[in-house]
């Protein structure tokens, strides 16, 4: 103690000195502005007047530095020399004894690179007491850190000494105010700082006073980790979570010192979790664990944080992630104006929805019903209320009217969450037409008999309202027909066909579809064979057909009446043959004189047949020459003519080519050779067969259906003359058309000896129906044609002569004819006779009634039938009414020879309706009278 007691006084006095010398110094070279009896004590006041001197010359601060230096050096001298002096030992067991009768060290906890402050309270025991010396030790070492000597009076004036070291000179102890708060403070604290810092106050009169401290670094914790109910570990993005339904969150940190607190929180808001310590793989970990029952909307992007921190010195571990959350559609609304919509015009009809996330799932709904051939554009706003637009391309219908429109929003991740706004939609449309009975029968087939009344309706289905409508028959608008109703009196059959309506609104006009009128008439002739005619020839038997129009078709009967210049009979069942609308009779003429009428009647269930249809049965007669004949050479050689009347029967035509000759001299010629070598004399041309107009005999002959002709085999050079005949079965025309000096100047086609003849023979005439073969038109040219000049001039002539006189003698003969059958004409039987007997003998009645064995004996004997042509005929002639007889003319009448045109009136054909119920039976003759019919009616 004597030694330590020394040492200290001898610091003193080393204090003393420096203080001394500094003082001098600084009072010799400037002025101060304190005292000159404030001096400074220690170190840490040479710093803080250094501090705040700085600007004072160097001089004044190196010598101020010198004496603290001076200091500094004689008490570590001086404590060294204690050690020295001191018996080993002594300081450390005095302070060990001390050490250990002070209470339990306290707990001070100091981050690395922090300051740190050691509390050491300087009041003394009582208040005439005062602090004499402060010693500061760390663990067990004896040698004090940190001094402060007040022995010389107030503390606060005290010189300070630290240990020459690291630690020594990061250590400032600071006095407050008040000596409670007086303290020891490290700078920048370092891992090795750690330790059991003691704090020795030595009072004047009072004993000794020691704290300890146990100074312990602070260890920050590991990062916090994140997990999920799964048990996932979570970087960024936490969940998806639903809204309404449970957040769970986890959050586990390792390490630290001292252990940290774990905690959870959202905008500077603490939640408040559950806390709890476990144990993995030896380690200590704190674990947090956060649950929300019901997760609300503003949890929708949220960043909620997990923060562990074991001490305020140090700023909490925080790791922190994103809540992502599913959300329910708040809102959806279609904003489109609900404007009256047109039908077939396509609009865009707009909805949103608000506040889903993930974007709502739009559907369109019309009466309840998905619309699923539409067009929908969907738009996603995140960024704006999570607003979903789906726009909508409707093309609405008139069945679309006063319907419901829903827009429909839904969130996929939630069940029965949806939404929706309706709305009634409305349409414009064209009327929407249909006609029916006004009966509201539905058929669309409408039947009526003749003479019957029927009214038709027409309904609209329009917005707006119709303002005109129309009928329509067979698509032809009818006039005067302007409203819904349709009435139609006293039906003809020209009243069926298909009427529809049509109705107007705003929007259009819209006609209906049809329906069909049928109108059931009785039978009546099919049009253009009211009257036909017939030619006949004597026993070839003919069939007489009968054609009707009738509705209904199926229930059509058919009966014939007879009618000749004597009687009009009924034609028996059994001679008529009945198919459908048409009906078949078989006739077979007696005589070439006679006139014969046949009235074809029919009923159906509407009604009999008020006029019959008249066949006539005229004598055939030959045709008449074909008329206005031509050549033509255009690319093949070509007669064409025009047909002339055909005389009743079928017809054929016939051309005939004759002559041949060369047209310049030559020695085969001169010696009377023909054109293919044979000798010819004079007067060895045969005449043609059938006509005396050649001059020579027929090379070969074409046979056409149709008057024209192609002529393929001429040989050039030569110079030809062509007969064109009509021919019938009974017989051909008269005069032939003569086509005279055709000259052929180049080969037509290739030559076909086969139709060529010295003598031709019916059996050796060419048929070509079709077209022959194909002839260069250069072959043709000019070369073929018409002999013309004087010698035509008198070949005419001669014809005409000719022909003259052969028609005044043919008209005498058939003149002479007809008046001899006039005057022999047999009285016509009574009807009491012909009721006697149906079958009645072939010299009294005509052969409508022959038997079928005798008809049979006629044809097997020779008799040809003829080709019957009907050909319609406004009347028939009477053979004994005129001055002449005659053929068929070309317009079916009966053509006088050398004098008029005589007809029968219609007044004289007798026919009647025969009874159904009686088909045999024979009705009486009535009288006749012969009149003459206007001639235009030919």
């Amino acid at each position: 103690m004597i030694t330590m007691q020394f040492l200290i006084t001898a610091h003193e006095m080393a204090t003393a000195s420096a203080t001394a010398t500094a003082t001098a110094a600084a009072t010799t070279k400037m002025q101060l502005k304190t005292s000159t009896s404030a001096t400074l004590t220690d170190w840490q006041q040479h710093e803080q007047q250094q501090q705040h001197n700085t600007h004072r010359k160097s001089r004044t601060r190196t010598l101020l530095d010198t004496g603290s230096m001076v200091s500094i050096v004689v008490s570590v001298m001086l404590l060294l020399l204690l050690l020295c002096l001191q018996p080993e030992g002594t300081l450390a067991e005095e302070e060990s004894q001390d050490f250990q009768k002070n209470i339990p060290a306290r707990l001070v906890w100091a981050a690395a690179g922090k300051t740190v402050d050691l509390p050491c309270d300087l009041t003394p025991p009582t208040p005439q007491d005062s602090v004499k010396l402060l010693l500061w030790f760390k663990d067990t070492t004896g040698i004090p850190l940190y001094s402060l000597d007040s022995r010389g009076g107030n503390v606060k004036l005290a010189p300070h000494a630290a240990i020459a070291s690291d630690l020594g000179q990061r250590l400032f102890f600071s006095i407050g105010d008040n000596p409670k708060d007086s303290r020891l403070q490290i700078k920048d604290v370092k891992p090795e700082d750690g330790g059991v810092y003691r704090c020795r106050i030595d009072f004047f009169n009072s004993p000794t006073r020691n704290f300890r401290h146990n100074l312990t670094l602070v260890v920050p914790p590991e990062e916090p980790r994140i997990f999920d109910a799964q048990g996932k570990e979570i970087s960024q993005m936490a969940g998806p979570f639903r809204e309404g339904y449970e957040l769970f969150l986890c959050c586990q940190v390792r390490g630290g010192r001292p252990p940290p607190k774990v905690t959870w929180w959202r905008d500077g808001n603490e939640l408040i979790g559950t806390s709890h310590t476990s144990v993995e793989e030896g380690a200590t970990v704190m674990v947090n664990q956060l649950l929300i029952g019901t997760t609300t909307r503003d949890y929708y992007g949220a960043r909620i944080e997990c923060r562990a921190q074991g001490t305020r010195l140090l700023e909490p571990v925080i790791k922190d992630v994103t809540v992502q959350v599913h959300l329910k559609p708040v809102r959806v609304k279609i904003i489109t104006p609900n404007d009256l919509l047109t039908a077939g015009h396509p609009i865009a009809i707009r909805c949103e929805s608000w506040g889903s996330y993930p974007a709502a799932k739009i559907a369109w709904l019309l009466d309840g019903e998905p619309i699923r051939n539409a067009e929908v554009t969907v738009h996603n706003d995140k960024e704006d209320a999570n607003i979903t637009t789906s726009i909508l391309t409707l093309k609405v219908t008139s069945e679309n009217d006063n319907a419901e429109l829903a827009c429909r929003a839904t969130n996929p991740w939630f069940s029965g969450g949806a939404i929706e706004d309706k709305r009634i939609i409305r349409v414009a449309y064209p009327p929407t037409v249909s006609v029916h009975l006004a009966n509201e029968d539905p058929s669309r087939m409408v039947t009526r008999a003749e003479g019957q009344n029927v009214t038709f309706k027409c309904r609209a289905d329009a917005r707006p309202p119709v303002t005109s409508y129309s009928w329509f028959k067979n698509g032809m608008r009818m006039s005067g027909e302007s409203t819904e109703i349709l009435h139609l009196t006293q039906l003809e059959r020209e009243s069926a066909g298909a009427y529809a309506c049509g109705a107007t609104n705003t929007e259009g006009e819209t006609r209906s579809s049809s329906l069909t009128l049928k109108v059931q008439f009785s039978p009546r002739c099919k049009p253009g064979t009211e009257q036909t005619s017939i030619g006949a020839i004597n026993m070839h038997s003919i069939q007489v057909k009968c054609e009707v129009d009738a509705d209904p078709p199926e229930s059509v009967r058919f009966s014939w009446t007879y009618n000749n210049t004597r009687n009009v009979s009924p034609v028996l069942n059994s001679r008529i043959q009945s198919n459908g609308l048409a009906s078949t009779v078989t006739y077979l003429p007696q005589t070439d004189s006679e006139l014969i009428t046949l009235a074809c009647w029919a009923s159906n269930t509407v009604g009999r047949q008020t006029a019959p249809c008249l066949v006539h049965i005229l004598p055939a007669n030959a045709p008449e020459a074909p008329k206005a004949c031509e050549l033509r050479n255009d690319t093949v050689l070509e007669v064409v003519c025009v047909a002339g009347s055909d005389g009743g029967l079928s017809q054929y035509f016939m051309l005939e080519v004759v002559g041949g000759d060369l047209l310049y001299a030559s020695e085969s010629a001169a010696a009377g050779k023909g054109q293919f070598g044979e000798t010819v004399g004079q007067g060895d041309n045969e005449i043609s067969t059938l006509n005396d107009q050649a001059t020579s005999a027929p090379i070969f002959r074409i046979q056409e259906n149709s008057p024209q002709f192609r002529l393929n085999n001429l040989e050039p050079g030569r110079e030809y003359q062509f007969l064109v005949y009509a021919v019938n079965a009974k017989g051909r025309s008269e005069p032939p058309v003569v086509i005279e000096r055709v000259r052929v100047a180049a080969q037509l086609g290739p030559y076909d000896e086969s139709i060529l003849s010295e003598d031709p023979t019916p059996a050796e005439t060419t048929h070509h129906v079709g077209g022959g073969s194909s002839s260069s038109a250069n072959g043709v040219g000019a070369g073929a044609s018409i002999g013309s000049g004087p010698e035509k001039e008198s070949t005419l002539l001669i014809l005409a002569t000719v022909v003259a006189i052969g028609a005044v003698i043919v008209t005498s003969i058939i003149v002479a004819g007809i008046v001899v059958v006039c005057r022999h004409r047999p009285r016509p039987p009574e009807p009491q006779e012909v009721r006697k007997s149906m079958r009645p003998a072939r010299n009294d009645v005509p052969s409508m009634y022959i038997e079928e064995d005798e008809l049979n004996e006629l044809e097997e004997g020779g008799g040809r039938a003829a080709e019957i042509r009907a050909r319609i005929t406004p009347a028939t002639s009477h053979l004994c009414g005129g001055a002449g007889g005659g053929g068929i003319g070309p317009s079916g009448g009966i053509v006088g020879v050398g004098g008029p045109h005589h007809y029968i009136s219609e007044s004289f054909i007798q026919y009647a309706q025969p009874s159904l119920n009686d088909p045999d039976l024979i009705l009486p003759r009535g009288e006749l009278e012969f009149t003459t019919l206007d001639p235009t009616l030919k």
